[in-house]
Formats: structure tokens, C-alpha cells, sequence
């Protein structure tokens, strides 16, 4: 399978949280029960400094998976108030049983700045 773009938008100080279901190229769910889920951002693919986004299987049986980020950092939590404005790039990994590892989406997440 080869990795969806997905492009995303992050506001500032807020909450940020995105469902995703993730389908194989035939067009059905993937079952996400033997596999374990990461996604991390950076400003570029080059950079040491990621950014865990908190990925979790929330339907394994419909491939459904969950990106967040609270307002708010905490301990080691980054939160989207320590985010600088800007365009940063993001990738999901699904690791199987075997710790055999697949990126299956990868797109572009856009900091963009809030009021509060």
C-alpha cells in the first residue's frame, strides 16, 4: 500500500484532534487489530525535532485512527501553544506483528495562528 496524502490544519492554542480511517487499495477497511500506530510532525524530513501527534487506534475493525494535540503542553505533551507558525510535514506509520513497518498516510499540517 502506498502512503495518502493528507494536508491538515492546526490552529494555535486550541485543541486539535482529526479521525482518520485508513483503507486498503482495494477500497476496504484495513484492520488495524495486529498493528500498532505513530504519527510524528517536523518542520522538514531532515530535522531530529519531532513532534509526537498522539496517534491511537480508535476502531481497530474500521481502520478508524485518531491525531491529537492538546492546547496546552504538559510534561512531555507538546501542545499547539509551543507550535511556531508555518508548514510542517507529518507521517503515519502502522507497525504489524512482525515489526515489519509501513508508512500509510503523509501530508502537510499548516500552523496557523489564533486570536486567543
Amino acid at each position: 500500500m502506498s502512503a495518502i496524502p493528507i494536508n491538515l490544519t492546526i490552529n494555535k492554542n486550541t485543541d486539535f484532534k482529526v479521525s482518520i480511517n485508513i483503507r486498503q487499495s482495494d477500497n476496504n477497511y484495513l484492520d488495524l487489530t495486529s498493528y500498532s500506530v505513530e504519527a510524528k510532525m517536523a518542520r522538514n524530513y531532515t530535522t531530529t525535532n519531532k513532534i509526537n501527534l498522539n496517534a491511537q487506534k480508535v476502531d481497530p475493525s474500521t481502520g478508524l485512527i485518531e491525531l491529537s494535540l492538546p492546547d496546552v503542553s504538559s510534561g512531555l505533551i507538546v501542545g499547539t501553544d509551543s507550535l511556531k507558525i508555518g508548514r510542517y510535514v507529518y507521517d503515519v506509520i502502522l507497525t504489524d506483528s512482525l515489526l515489519s513497518k509501513e508508512k500509510v498516510i503523509t501530508g502537510v499540517i499548516e500552523v496557523q495562528p489564533s486570536i486567543t
